[in-house]
């Protein structure tokens, strides 16, 4: 199998190898579709005697011995499913193709092959201990990111509905799944020149996959 990912999303494909004596073949991968929300596998596979084949598919999560049926009789080379069924961790899938459709009760041939491991990461990182105020005409702002998975990959802040812009974590470094940050913005006067006394800041966190997280304050200077 070939896994390939993107945020919220995966894909797998069954690559080529011929399997024991069974006459059954697991062929060069297809290229595989998927949507932000779900995981997909496709597979190829044929019998050497032009037998009907259906197939079952499991999945094991990192650090468990057994696996655990996804679906069973399927006839199509493709199954996709609702991502935020796996809880967010590290998998791998085991395809097994039967030729039971073309024999009698115990004849049947079975084949497997399993995918390389792949991670599933739906949940957005959580915003904590949002804070601001105004710090001799500037905002001060405050913060922590934290992901139970992957690590942050950025971070953005708006104030008043203005543009978002980029803010670097405290460590200078976005590459943890806890992030802190301490920064301070100058704000915009209004249009008339005059400063306002209320502002609205909005911070969004992304992790690795690109799931996000959102969070805002108010603040009213004294």
């Amino acid at each position: 199998m070939k896994y390939q990912s993107q945020p919220k999303s995966s894909s797998t494909s069954v690559g080529s190898e011929t399997l024991g004596s069974s006459g059954l073949h697991f062929e060069p991968s297809v290229p595989s579709s998927h949507d932000r929300d779900s995981i997909g596998v496709k597979w190829s596979a044929h019998d050497d005697n032009d037998d009907q084949l259906v197939y079952s598919l499991y999945y094991r999560g990192d650090a468990e011995t057994g696996w655990l049926l996804l679906k069973d009789n399927l006839t199509d080379k493709a199954y996709s499913f609702d991502a935020s069924l796996l809880p967010d961790g590290g998998y791998t899938v085991k395809l097994i193709a039967s030729d039971a459709p073309s024999h009698s009760p115990g004849e049947a041939l079975t084949a497997s092959k399993e995918s390389h491991r792949f991670e599933v990461d739906t949940t957005p990182p959580r915003i904590e201990n949002l804070a601001a105020s105004v710090d001799g005409g500037q905002i001060h702002v405050t913060f922590r990111a934290d992901d139970g998975f992957s690590p942050i990959k950025r971070a953005e802040y708006s104030v008043d509905a203005g543009d978002w812009k980029y803010v670097e974590p405290v460590s200078q470094l976005s590459d943890a799944k806890i992030e802190n940050y301490d920064f301070k913005i100058t704000p915009e006067a209004a249009k008339d020149g005059t400063a306002s006394s209320e502002h609205v800041i909005v911070v969004r966190v992304y992790d690795r996959y690109d799931n996000m997280g959102a969070a805002k304050t108010l603040i009213r200077a004294k």
